[in-house]
């Protein structure tokens, strides 16, 4: 890898995070006039920047004339397909693909399963299990474990998850949150519950995946249980707490989960002072809900319309009419609730 084409990728990389494709052209058209044989690795880096400045033409037309296409260059045309969802293209491409590894697979399936084409992917993954076992990934499982879960294919899901196990996967974090929410989906609470305290190793994300399959079924005491034995969390996690208190009717706990988020240092976000505020206009708790309105302007959160809203709420709730009239004549944007 020379340095000249380390150089041109660093460029190409500025043109991409500035969305500049003018600029992209023009290194194009340098690369051409400076370099006589372009390394495979440069040109597969011109497709890369030509298919996140949308430009699908230009991406194949780079493509077309790489002397020594490899897989990279394959997996970049075919990314491209996959992401827009041009499927009938995207599976040429596959079809013509000299050889596979497991992001080619993968681009497959994805481009399939998040394009509405779910049976076309299922497809494409039985077909993998047939002839490419060895490519199989936790990305792989992650995406047939959502697609199982957004299709309700019960079934299909229980089957994976024998493959994954079968495969060595069981025990991969990654796997482990999409396996949860699928379960938790199909109301197979028990089942998920079984994953989760048989996992070797458990992140912040699986334990509020975790959480909010519990939540789902309206087994309170259990998620505030699991929520209070967790060694780690982050500000999903209080905030899916704050959230679902209030939703099950319990704003007195909400609001004091809220002061104890604050306690704990964690930064808020819109949902978690949506959550709080419309919680105080439930328990008419003005106070509150006024000191809450200075936390929202001291962390600079006073023009973010879903929190207009809800103060604009809580306010009304209240029965302090004046002051919901003045947070509305200050809000910079407005939407139908407010």
């Amino acid at each position: 890898m020379s340095s000249s084409s380390n150089y041109y990728v660093s460029l190409l990389k500025l043109c991409c995070e500035s969305q500049n494709q003018t600029q992209a052209k023009k290194l194009h058209c340098l690369i051409l006039k400076t370099i006589t044989h372009p390394e495979t690795f440069l040109l597969n880096n011109l497709i890369s920047t030509y298919s996140k400045l949308g430009n699908l033409a230009y991406a194949h037309r780079v493509f077309d004339h790489i002397p020594q296409s490899n897989i990279f260059s394959w997996n970049a045309i075919l990314s491209i397909y996959s992401k827009l969802g041009c499927l009938s293209q995207m599976q040429q491409i596959f079809d013509l693909m000299p050889f596979r590894d497991g992001a080619s697979w993968n681009l497959a399936i994805s481009g399939y399963a998040n394009n509405g084409s779910s049976t076309d992917a299922v497809g494409v993954y039985k077909l993998m299990l047939k002839d490419a076992t060895m490519n199989l990934n936790h990305i792989t499982f992650s995406t047939m474990l959502i697609l199982c879960s957004n299709c309700r294919w019960m079934d299909l899901g229980r089957q994976i998850h024998g493959q994954i196990l079968k495969f060595g996967f069981g025990s991969y974090v990654f796997v482990g949150c999409p396996f949860l929410d699928m379960y938790a989906k199909l109301g197979l609470i028990f089942d998920a519950k079984g994953y989760y305290h048989e996992m070797p190793e458990r992140n912040v994300v699986m334990c509020n995946t975790m959480i909010i399959g519990l939540m789902r079924r309206g087994m309170v005491e259990e998620y505030k249980r699991l929520f209070h034995s967790l060694k780690e969390r982050d500000s999903i996690s209080w905030t899916t707490m704050i959230s679902r208190l209030m939703q099950n009717g319990m704003e007195r706990e909400a609001v004091d989960m809220f002061r104890e988020m604050i306690l704990a240092g964690f930064i808020m976000d819109p949902f978690t002072f949506g959550s709080v505020l419309t919680a105080c206009g439930s328990l008419l708790a003005l106070g509150e809900g006024k000191q809450i309105h200075a936390y929202v302007i001291r962390t600079d959160h006073k023009d973010n319309v879903f929190v207009g809203s809800a103060l604009v709420d809580m306010y009304s709730k209240c029965k302090s009419i004046k002051s919901g009239e003045t947070v509305f004549e200050r809000m910079t944007q407005k939407n139908v609730v407010s």
